[in-house]
């Protein structure tokens, strides 16, 4: 007996090919890797991830080795507070300042050698306490207003870059400078810059 098959199967038939030699195609054209995140990699001639963390790792360790530290321990007998200020940027690319004033801060807080309060949370811990004190907590658990701890200095800073083209040769040198300012006296007791200048070369002319 012949069998009859209909328009719809055909192209049902069709449809399921097509999509099936689109996956492969995909397949083909993508393919992706783990990578180690502490390895340093250039994708391209902008700042990146890698060079954050070599400057914060080097000015951290630059503050952390100067005379207003133990100077403060020795009058103060405890560790200073510190309150890291967000990086500016200077430069004409789009960098994420944020990450590299975090970079920043892990490198003190690991270091163990400031205390920290975090600046970023202030508004929300203060609504957290209002929250708190309202008569909807239990008052054995709620915290108090006007505990917080004050900060003795302020670390604050700025990325700035200068860019040198000819034909396809390009240099560009990223200066990032960090200044440690006394909150009750506005004296700078501390100012460090690190530089990192990269090099890039085309195969054609331009950039």
């Amino acid at each position: 007996m012949r069998s009859i098959v209909s328009k719809k199967q055909v192209w049902t038939v069709f449809a399921s090919c097509v999509l099936g030699l689109n996956l492969v195609s995909c397949a083909k054209d993508f393919e992706g890797t783990y990578s180690d995140p502490n390895a340093v990699e250039i994708v391209d001639d902008k700042w990146s991830e890698s060079d954050a963390h070599k400057v914060a790792n080097s000015l951290i360790n630059q503050v952390l080795s100067k005379p207003w530290l133990t100077q403060f321990e020795a009058v103060k007998k405890q560790k200073p507070i510190v309150v890291v200020d967000e990086i500016a940027n200077r430069t004409d690319e789009h960098i994420d300042t944020k990450a590299m004033t975090e970079a920043m801060t892990d490198e003190l807080i690991n270091a163990g050698k400031v205390r920290f309060v975090n600046a970023d949370k202030r508004k929300q811990i203060l609504e957290e306490i209002k929250y708190q004190n309202s008569g909807t907590t239990e008052a054995k658990t709620k915290k108090s207003m006007g505990k917080q701890i004050g900060a003795d200095f302020m670390l604050s800073g700025a990325i700035a870059s200068s860019v040198h083209t000819q034909g396809g040769l390009k240099t560009v040198t990223y200066q990032t400078t960090l200044t440690m300012t006394d909150l009750e006296t506005a004296e700078i007791v501390w100012s460090g810059k690190e530089e990192i200048k990269k090099r890039f070369k085309r195969s054609s002319t331009g950039w």
